[in-house]
């Protein structure tokens, strides 16, 4: 670690003594040799490209590093305070942007959301501003509809466009009836917080989040911005990586950040340090109410604040956010009674910053570490790549909406909407699969007369054929872990294809 890291980190801690009240004691020292192997036994397990790590136990620093690489191609290593595109850590910053407006006055938490955003189609219902700050709203999550935003992703949109893609949708629970996920909620705090401070949602956490805790290297990240330092995003290809290309543009403007380790902590010490939100507002933002006390029949001890979780490792309490979207994934948590916070950020698709978090919180913590990751079956399966006929080309042709089987448990009732399009056609002799929004890509037949792809090794592709012609296809296991499938409703032509989005 740097002496400038630590002079920047040690700087900020001071405050870490007004968030911990009634602290329990935990283990003897950890060494920052057993914090490092944790986190390279993780980053391992999880193929992380690059990775920035910050641990904080009552004012000490126990581990600012950087890991792997911020830029694979040139071999450019990711160092402790490397800049990445926020997923989940700058969440719970939204609520404080909406408790501020709470707290002048401007809004209050049981206000009806049509007074802000009424051309937002409410078919019935009555939806509050406490509602969507913990997700009780029943609104759908547009980012688990499938075509609406997969095939966007890369498309830089508006707020009414990012609205447009779950307007008039099915409500997914009754307001206030259960808790489920739902970024669509966040979307309405921005245009709401812009509404009611008449500025841009940039503006005014700059104004009133950034500027007061005295961050230096966050900023609002979008087309129109070149972010010095910035690593680049990667998702996993066979058993490497290739770049991740989705658009921060197209999802919420609170999604449109850029950060570092160092100011993700300094951001959350300033909770603490009374500068962002009177510590009344934060206990309201830190405490379940109704359905939000009830995350999960499989854990009870899970809930939800205002904007960000409250959970628990084992019998340590924890509170703050984690997620992963454009290629990079985020985890901040802090651990009240335990004086922990722990910041990690990555550049690599999947919940590995929220694995690295926790391998080192249980490390801090004195608990047994959790079992390794099983490997990714894509990692074992070995494809065949069998000739296909042109009568068979012919006979698979065609354009096919896939929607899931059944939900799991761990998938949120948004997913009952998800619909993806995929078409099957022939390109000068090949066979090919494409998904809206995506490239196309060989499918390979296997021994058993089933197909693959590349991209998704462990994933067969099967055909519904009637009369020599293909009327359905199935994908099993999905990367959901169940069955995508679905009817022919078209030729494979791009006419048809595109069609399916309008």
């Amino acid at each position: 670690m740097s002496g400038q890291s630590v002079r920047l980190v040690c700087g900020l801690v001071i405050a870490v003594a007004l968030m911990v009240a009634g602290s329990t004691p935990s283990r003897a020292q950890v060494t920052a040799g057993e914090l490092d192997g944790a986190v390279r036994r993780v980053i391992g397990e999880e193929r992380v490209a690059g990775a920035s790590v910050l641990v904080v136990r009552r004012g000490e620093v126990l581990l600012h590093a950087g890991y792997g690489y911020a830029d694979l191609g040139l071999e450019a290593a990711s160092k402790d305070e490397t800049v990445y595109h926020v997923v989940g850590p700058m969440l719970p910053f939204t609520g404080v942007a909406v408790m501020q407006l709470v707290e002048r006055g401007a809004i209050s938490l049981d206000d009806n959301i049509s007074k802000f955003v009424p051309e937002f189609p409410m078919q019935g219902h009555r939806v509050t501003v406490r509602q969507l700050l913990n997700h009780t709203s029943g609104i759908v999550d547009y980012h688990y509809l499938g075509d609406a935003i997969e095939a966007t992703s890369r498309e830089p949109k508006a707020l009414d466009e990012v609205m447009a893609l779950y307007a008039g949708k099915k409500w997914v629970n009754e307001p206030g009836a259960k808790w489920d996920w739902s970024i669509s909620g966040f979307q309405l705090l921005v245009t709401i917080v812009e509404r009611l401070s008449g500025e841009s949602f940039a503006g005014y956490v700059q104004k009133n989040i950034f500027a007061p805790a005295g961050v230096k290297q966050t900023s609002y990240c979008d087309d129109l911005s070149l972010v010095h330092g910035l690593s680049h995003a990667y998702r996993h290809f066979e058993k490497g990586f290739v770049p991740a290309f989705e658009n921060d543009m197209a999802y919420n403007a609170d999604l449109r950040f850029c950060s570092t380790v160092g100011d993700i902590y300094a951001l959350w010490r300033a909770i603490g340090e009374k500068k962002l939100v009177k510590p009344e507002t934060w206990a309201t933002m830190t405490t379940a109410e109704g359905a939000a006390a009830h995350m999960s029949a499989a854990d009870p001890k899970a809930q939800y604040g205002f904007a960000m979780i409250l959970n628990h490792e084992e019998e340590h309490r924890r509170i703050g956010q984690h997620g992963s979207l454009l290629g990079y994934s985020g985890s901040l948590y802090d651990f009240p009674e335990d004086g922990l916070t722990i910041v990690v950020l990555t550049n690599t698709e999947g919940q590995n910053a929220y694995a690295i978090s926790r391998a080192i919180s249980r490390a801090v913590l004195g608990l047994p570490a959790l079992p390794a990751a099983a490997a990714k079956a894509s990692d074992e399966v070995k494809l065949e790549d069998r000739a296909v006929s042109a009568d068979e080309r012919t006979a698979l042709n065609g354009t096919f909406v896939l929607k899931l089987e059944h939900l799991t448990d761990g998938l949120h009732d948004s997913f009952l909407q998800y619909r993806k399009t995929y078409r099957v056609f022939d390109e000068d002799g090949r066979l090919m699969i494409q998904a809206l929004g995506e490239g196309p890509e060989r499918l390979l037949k296997q021994g058993d007369g089933a197909f693959a792809r590349r991209t998704a090794p462990a994933g067969h592709v099967t055909f519904a054929m009637k009369d020599g012609r293909a009327t359905g296809m199935k994908i099993e296991p999905s990367g959901f872990g169940v069955a995508l499938s679905g009817e022919r409703v078209g030729g494979g032509d791009p006419k048809t294809f595109h069609e399916q989005l309008r």
